[in-house]
């Protein structure tokens, strides 16, 4: 649910015969986690990771219209440049994106950007 398509395309315009499933679904909860708010108000996160598209557009969603001023005191690292895209586009300030579009990466990265 909200995957890219490239694989499942890339593989029929081999001759594949491709069947989808949805494995899971990234859902918002149904309310805003006031512990979250208070934090990034209160200057205690100093990082927020996102690993896909889904995971910015949920964050920005339960952020509200400000996630950028929210934001804009943590270091925002992306897991690679479609992620850092989809931030970017939604207002956010992308300080460190991975080369290595892997979760090991995105831990090199950070270190790099702290060094």
């Amino acid at each position: 649910d909200g995957a890219r398509e490239a694989l499942a395309m890339d593989l029929r315009a081999r001759g594949a015969v491709v069947d989808e499933v949805v494995a899971y679904r990234t859902l918002l909860p149904d309310d805003r986690d006031q512990d979250i708010l208070r934090l990034l108000e209160a200057g205690e996160i100093d990082v927020v990771t996102f690993t896909s598209s889904s995971t910015v557009r949920n964050l920005v969603g339960l952020l509200g219209d400000d996630a950028s001023e929210r934001l804009a005191r943590c270091v925002v690292a992306c897991i690679g440049p479609i992620t850092a895209q989809t931030a970017q586009e939604l207002g956010l300030r992308v300080d460190v994106v991975a080369a290595e579009y892997t979760i090991p990466g995105l831990v090199r990265a950070l270190e790099e950007h702290y060094r």
